[in-house]
This record gives structure tokens, sequence and C-alpha cells, in this order.
């Protein structure tokens, strides 16, 4: 969001390990360093005198997302996006971004630092940028996806994101995270995509895209053949039967426990989870970390400026 009163763009910004999402946008993780100027400017970001292509394909996996460079030149094409959004080329920001609940507290202070550049001067998609980082502000992710609407949900409650690479769950009371009860499970859609993968070729000799996979994942369908569309409806059954299991193995009934799903997972469980009923709900906008990030910060800022 734009503050116009302060002259400050306050900028969400959820880092997925496949794509990134804004309060806006939503776009692929690829970074690619190029050896020169590259034919086409879409995508196209110049950084410190080198090229790069920032937002076409997925990144590989990596163990933490400071390793290299390659999500802060994410987070410039991030703050790129929403500064066409809203009209701008040059201006003061303030980073609201989140790290998983369970790695909040050893992560914290470095992905902070990675994200605070102070000045920064790019050029992405042929446009010019200058940006002032002012501040950066840290949220448990999944938690900060219904913050804006704690309230109105049940105040015990798990919150399950499902995300690329991992599956983040909190457990609240009262509204308030229960810590001890929180859990992080390290396999989420990408795991999941590749075993159906692997079952389509073992069964028909071809395999489909992440895209393709995703079409069923969004909508239940897909414009390929039945037996095809099938086959991956079945294993996202047995991926959604997974996480109901895992859930149920850490200890929580969800026959009695009321249950939100957020993140890209949010509308395989809505498809295809056995458990249903109306303590059952799920958050499909996948921006809605981001979302909430921009909400947290807004509510800190408030506070900072009465």
């Amino acid at each position: 969001m734009y503050l116009e009163d302060q002259k400050v763009l306050l900028c969400g910004i959820d880092h997925g390990f496949s794509t990134m999402k804004t309060a806006h946008f939503v776009f692929e993780n690829g970074v690619k360093e190029l050896g020169g100027e590259a034919s086409l400017l879409t995508n196209t970001m110049f950084f410190n005198e080198r090229y790069f292509k920032v937002g076409e394909g997925r990144l590989p996996l990596k163990d933490t997302k400071v390793e290299d460079g390659d999500y802060f030149l994410l987070t410039l094409a991030a703050i790129a996006k929403e500064m066409d959004y809203y009209g701008l080329s040059d201006t003061e920001v303030c980073i609201a971004a989140g790290l998983p609940f369970t790695r909040f507290g050893q992560e914290k202070a470095e992905f902070k630092e990675y994200l605070h550049s102070g000045d920064s001067e790019f050029q992405y998609n042929g446009k010019d940028y200058h940006i002032k980082c002012s501040d950066v502000f840290l949220y448990p992710q999944c938690y900060a996806a219904v913050a804006d609407r704690l309230g109105k949900l049940p105040a015990e409650l798990l919150i399950v994101d499902i995300g690329s690479k991992t599956v983040d769950i909190i457990h609240t009371r009262k509204h308030i995270p229960v810590e001890s009860d929180c859990i992080t499970i390290p396999s989420a859609l990408i795991q999941c995509m590749a075993n159906i993968n692997n079952v389509v070729y073992r069964k028909t000799n071809r395999t489909l895209t992440e895209e393709q996979i995703q079409q069923v994942m969004m909508y239940g369908n897909a414009p390929y053949s039945d037996k095809m569309v099938q086959i991956v409806r079945e294993e996202l059954a047995v991926f959604a039967k997974g996480i109901e299991a895992a859930l149920k193995e850490h200890g929580f009934d969800l026959e009695m426990t009321p249950v939100v799903y957020v993140g890209g997972g949010a509308g395989v469980m809505k498809r295809f989870g056995l458990v249903t009923g109306r303590h059952i709900m799920h958050i499909e906008d996948v921006k809605a970390n981001a979302l909430g990030y921009e909400y947290l910060a807004y509510q800190q800022l408030k506070r900072k400026w009465l």
C-alpha cells in the first residue's frame, strides 16, 4: 500500500520457494544472470552493472533465502511491480515479509539485514527505479495470512499453510499461537508434484509440467486427457489424505478442531480433503501472507506515528 501522507510505499512480500507474491502480483521466482544485455526487456533487470532475468521459471530449492543474492533481486522486482501499480519510480520503501514460525527466532536477524538494502538503483522491464529502504518488518508466515480476520475466526484454531517447500502449522488458543504446538513439515507441493509426475510417467510413459498439474490443483480439472487428469486427481487425494494424517499424528482431532487452510495447497484441501464441514475453512488467495504482512506492518506503523 502507498501511504500518501508519509510518501512511503509499504510493500508486503511473500518470498515463496516457487512464486513471489505481493499485494497485487504473483510471479515466478526464477533468477538467471545474463552474459550481456538481453534481447527482450521483459523480466530483465540491470543491477550493479549486471543483467539478469528475474521472474521466469522456478529457482532450485535452497536451504535458506539468504545464501546468495537471488531473493534480493526478487525483492527488487516485487517492489518495482508495486511501484508501477502506484505510478512511482522513486520512493521510500518499508518492506514487510515473513519467515516460518518455527524458524522465526533463528532466522529473523539475518533475513532482516539481507532485505534492508538502504538505497538501490536498478532497471526492470526497461524502467528506471530508485528506492530507499527505510525499514524492514518481519512476521510469522501462516499466522499473517489470517491476521486481518483473526477476530472473526474461532479462538482455538489450526492454521495450516501448505506452501511449495514446507507445510507450516500454527495452533492458536484465544487467537494466540501456542508455540510448543507449532510445526513445520519439510515436504509440500513441489514434492507432491514430483510424486505425481513419477506416477504419471510410470502409468502413461508421459510427463506433465508443474503448470499442468497446478491446473488440477486450482480447478479440479485441466485441458488434457481424462486419463491423465484422473491420475493427477487420485494423487492429489493421496496428498490431501497425508496432510490430514500428519495433523492427526501431531495430536489434532480434525473432527473437533476448526482448521483454516492457506497457501497454494488450500485449494487442494478444499477439493480433495476428506474431512469437511463448517469448521474446515480455506483461504485460496495465494497473496494472503503478503497482504497479512502489509496489514500487520501498517498497524505497527500507525502506533509509531501516533
